[in-house]
């Protein structure tokens, strides 16, 4: 079994308001209890509302500042917010700043990536 990866290895799929790089996944490392990945979102982007049905999440922000909407209330995101966002909670991002929102992410259960921007 493989315990490491490259980022590099990892093809970038466009998602809407977002480049998307899932790098931990069931298929690639055989997790079965997450998956991990990385986004950027572009200057004043926005991801749409989604919601997870079964799926806890957990971001980071590492670069750039915005909004994070929860069930359409909005709170300030910034390099070094940790967020959790439990099932069943509609949520979106819109990246406010002029620089790149660079996130990390943990799902778990995975998630199949891309599959959670229908509401």
């Amino acid at each position: 079994m493989k315990h490491t990866i490259h980022e590099s290895k990892i093809k970038t799929v466009q998602l809407p308001g977002r480049l998307h790089k899932m790098i931990v996944k069931p298929e690639n490392m055989g997790t079965k209890r997450m998956c991990f990945g990385i986004a950027d979102f572009p200057a004043q982007a926005h991801a749409p509302a989604h919601v997870h049905k079964k799926e806890e999440e957990i971001i980071y922000i590492l670069t750039g500042s915005g909004k994070m909407f929860f069930d359409g209330k909005s709170e300030p995101i910034k390099p070094g917010t940790c967020i959790f966002i439990p099932p069943k909670v509609v949520h979106s991002i819109n990246n406010t700043s002029k620089q790149v929102m660079k996130l990390v992410y943990v799902f778990s259960p995975p998630v199949v990536q891309g599959s959670y921007d229908k509401k």
